[in-house]
């Protein structure tokens, strides 16, 4: 479930929450989701996760790196049960650093809108947030980050797109 913090007391129940998103994360095992009659661009899934655990001043590195890594088991999972018979269907792992908390896991039925995330040049590149995270990417996937820090931003802001080519 998630939740957002109303207060700085420290988080309890770490191991039980995480082990909580790593049973989401395999719930989408063999999924398949088609595109609905309404002609939706993408479905998604948001981070299912407590704010305070990835983001804030008590959050640890290690918590929002397993918690991403869930982000892209479940991406795989989708990705691997993906019918593409049926018509444009790509899987990404859309990550908010350091604001993990609105970080999803999204499946894109439309192509232009799919690339609209991509973008048409890696400006980050050489940088990947897989290596500095150590987080294991699907062999199929790509990395593409942008800086999208605003004027107001106390600290600098990455919008990842981590997924299958367009």
């Amino acid at each position: 479930m998630r939740q957002i913090a109303l207060n700085n007391k420290p988080h309890r129940g770490i191991p039980r929450r995480l082990r909580a998103l790593e049973r989401w994360a395999s719930g989408f095992r063999d999924e398949f989701y088609p595109r609905s009659a309404h002609m939706e661009r993408y479905t998604h899934w948001k981070i299912p996760v407590h704010e305070a655990l990835i983001q804030g001043p008590r959050a640890r590195i290690e918590d929002q790196a397993f918690c991403i890594q869930q982000l892209l088991e479940a991406a795989s999972h989708l990705s691997n049960a993906a019918d593409h018979s049926q018509g444009y269907y790509r899987v990404a792992c859309l990550l908010v650093w350091p604001w993990v908390h609105q970080s999803e896991v999204t499946i894109f039925y439309d192509r232009d809108y799919y690339l609209g995330f991509l973008g048409e040049t890696n400006p980050l590149m050489p940088e990947r947030s897989s290596h500095s995270l150590a987080l294991h990417t699907p062999a199929n996937f790509i990395e593409h980050g942008h800086d999208v820090t605003q004027p107001d931003d106390e600290v600098a802001v990455q919008w990842w797109c981590i997924g299958e080519p367009a």
